[in-house]
Parts: C-alpha cells; sequence; structure tokens
C-alpha cells in the first residue's frame, strides 16, 4: 500500500480506501481534523465521487509543514536533514512541525525519537547516510569509509539497509525514520491542487459550502497524545445540528448518533504491546439520509 500523508500517529491512511467506499458522493470533502493529512491526500488522488478538498487541521505549524512539502521544500534534491538532539527537539517543537512530528518518538509529538544511550551512534549512522560524513563509529558500523559521491541519500539509506540484514548490530529505526521522511518529499508531486483548500481552524470555525460532506476524526475521548484538545459535549452537539452530512471517526458516541460501520484493527502502541481495537463510524441524520439514497 502506498503512503499518504505525513507520518503520524493515529495516521488514517489504512483506512481511507474503506472511508471513500462508504461516504456519498458531493461536490465538496471536508476532513476537518486532518491531522496527518493521509484522509484527504488519498480522496484527492482517488475519488471520483467529489469535486473538492477541503483540508482542516487546527494547529497551524502542521499545516505549515504541509504546504511546505507540497512546495517542494522537503525534496531531497534540496533538503538535507540536519541531526535534531534531544535538545532541539524540545526547544522547537511547539513552534517546528517537522521538529516535532518527524523527530517524535512513533510520531506521537511529544517525546524524542531517541533513547539517551543510543542517540550517539544513531547519530553517526544519520550523518554517514545524510552527507557522508563518516566517523569511526560509522566505519565500525558499516566496515567502510565512504559512500560514492555522486550517490543520493536514498541510494545509501537502501544500501545501509541490505548491510543491516547481515549486520545485526545494525538498528533500522534509523532507517525507518528516513524512510518517513521521503514522504514528505512525495507530498510535491500532488496533482490537482486547484481542487485542495488548507485551512487551520476550529473545526466549527471552517464555513461549509452546499453539496458538501463532512468527515471528522476528532481526538478520541478518553485518549492521550494530541497537541489539541476539544469540549466533546460541544463537538457533539455540533454533529446533531450541522445540515451536512457529517460522518466521525470514534470509539464510542453518544446513544443517539448513528454507527454507519466498524472496523477492527491492531494497536500496535497500547501499553499491552499488540492488541485489538474496533474502531467505529457515526453520522448524524443528513448523512444517514443521503446513504439511503
Amino acid at each position: 500500500m502506498a503512503d499518504y500523508g505525513l507520518p503520524y500517529q493515529g495516521s488514517k491512511q489504512g483506512l481511507a480506501h474503506k472511508l471513500m467506499a462508504i461516504l456519498p458522493a458531493a461536490e465538496n470533502f471536508y476532513d476537518l481534523f486532518g491531522g496527518g493529512f493521509s484522509v484527504t491526500h488519498y480522496f484527492l488522488r482517488h475519488s471520483k465521487k467529489h469535486k473538492y478538498f477541503h483540508f482542516n487541521e487546527i494547529e497551524p505549524t502542521t499545516v505549515q509543514l504541509i504546504r511546505d512539502a507540497i512546495a517542494g521544500k522537503y525534496s531531497y534534491d534540496v533538503f538535507k536533514p540536519k541531526w535534531i538532539t534531544r535538545e532541539d527537539f524540545f526547544r522547537d517543537k511547539e513552534t517546528c512541525a517537522y521538529t516535532r512530528i518527524v523527530w517524535s518518538f512513533g510520531n506521537n509529538q511529544q517525546d524524542y525519537i531517541f533513547g539517551k544511550d543510543i542517540a550517539g551512534w544513531k547519530r553517526s549512522l544519520h550523518q554517514a547516510v545524510v552527507f557522508n560524513e563518516f566517523d569511526a563509529q560509522a566505519v565500525d558500523f558499516l566496515m567502510f569509509k565512504s559512500f560514492p559521491e555522486a550517490s543520493s541519500i536514498k541510494s545509501r539509506r537502501l544500501f545501509v539497509r541490505k548491510c543491516a540484514r547481515i549486520n545485526k548490530r545494525l538498528d533500522l529505526e534509523q532507517l525507518e525514520r528516513l524512510e518517513q521522511l521521503e514522504r514528505l518529499g512525495q507530498l510535491e508531486r500532488l496533482e490537482q491542487l486547484e481542487r485542495l483548500h488548507l485551512t487551520s481552524l476550529s473545526y466549527d470555525q471552517v464555513l461549509i459550502k452546499p453539496n458538501s460532506i463532512i468527515y471528522c476524526d476528532p481526538p478520541y475521548a478518553g485518549t492521550t497524545g494530541y497537541t489539541k484538545a476539544i469540549d466533546h459535549d460541544k463537538f457533539w452537539s455540533w454533529v446533531r445540528s450541522n445540515p451536512s452530512p457529517v460522518f466521525v471517526s470514534e470509539y464510542t458516541a453518544p446513544p443517539d448518533i448513528k454507527v454507519v460501520a466498524a472496523f477492527r484493527h491492531k494497536k500496535s502502541l497500547s501499553a499491552a504491546g499488540q492488541s485489538d481495537s474496533v474502531e467505529k463510524l457515526f453520522c448524524n441524520a443528513p448523512a444517514f439520509s443521503a446513504l439511503a439514497k
């Protein structure tokens, strides 16, 4: 499966194709809690049921990261990612979405990606792959002193991945982070941008046009890890009163909100390791009527 949007904890890219099959046709598609952009990205690429796509995420630095990625800022042709230290991360994470998302553990936007005991040799590997700068640790790990000058970051990463299958001392986590970073570069290849509109507002501040459907993936009740919290009672009141069809991903909802579908999947970052969870798709009355047509 192709990657869509940013590397983002809670990304819906694994469910985007199922959502697209369920949600009805409309001229405008609104993704009001857009997060890492995966759902809007997928719909923009594949939906034939919608003409215009409105992505909204309340965190403005995340929206700016997406704008910058689409503009080509993170292409490896121009962007050579410097090593972000633990100090850099905690100093800059509130103002820089690139630092907060790409350099956080599990893309949770809160904790630095590496423990203190391993950050040193992770940096050595990073400098070798990104800048072709080898220190003694990099030479020891890779068993050579430099890459060919004309080699790309991606080709170096893929070569080191092959080496890692033989040299068990190498941890692929660092290479996976660089692979995730390539997803930012992929956004530069987005087409039909005249059909895409980006905003950074509260969900209830977005102006909804006629002939629209709305998708919401809000911070789930009783969960943590989001940069912005919401008033869930206020949100569900907004869902009920909205004249447009509204679909909501959540685990639970008030009894009067209808269930459209349920998706069972693995929660890999649960406290007990992997566990099954059932995520549901709810809708308001106009959405239920639209599905019945």
